[in-house]
Parts: structure tokens; sequence; C-alpha cells
């Protein structure tokens, strides 16, 4: 799929998609959920894999001191 067929089945302007592509565009998960659909990509198995692979990485609280 190019710029221009992603950018019709947004419903946006080719430009849209250009400027995700070189980062002069970050897009929020409402977003990503669009692209991802429009990709023919299941976003619950995207979300999942993603959590898996941060998760790992996010520090376990240490708990608060008792005043």
């Amino acid at each position: 799929m190019n710029q221009r067929e992603l950018a019709a089945a947004l419903g946006r302007e080719q430009n849209y998609v250009a400027r995700i592509e070189t980062g002069q565009r970050r897009v929020d998960l409402i977003e990503w959920i669009q692209l991802l659909r429009a990709l023919g990509v299941d976003p619950d198995k995207e979300i999942m894999a993603l959590v898996r692979r941060i998760a790992p990485l996010v520090p376990k609280r240490s708990p608060r001191p008792k005043p």
C-alpha cells in the first residue's frame, strides 16, 4: 500500500501520511489504531505485543515509606 492508498483509506490527504513517515507528525493512540485497521492489521494483537515489549522496561515501584 502506498501513501496515496493509505491516505484514501483513512479519508486524509497524502501529505498526512508523508508527515507521519518522515517523523514530522506523531500519531496518538486513536490514530494509530485507525492506521493499523487501514493496513489490515489487528489493533488488539499489536497493542498486546507492544505491552509485552514495554512492560519489562518499566521499573517496579518501591513501597512508600510510612510517615
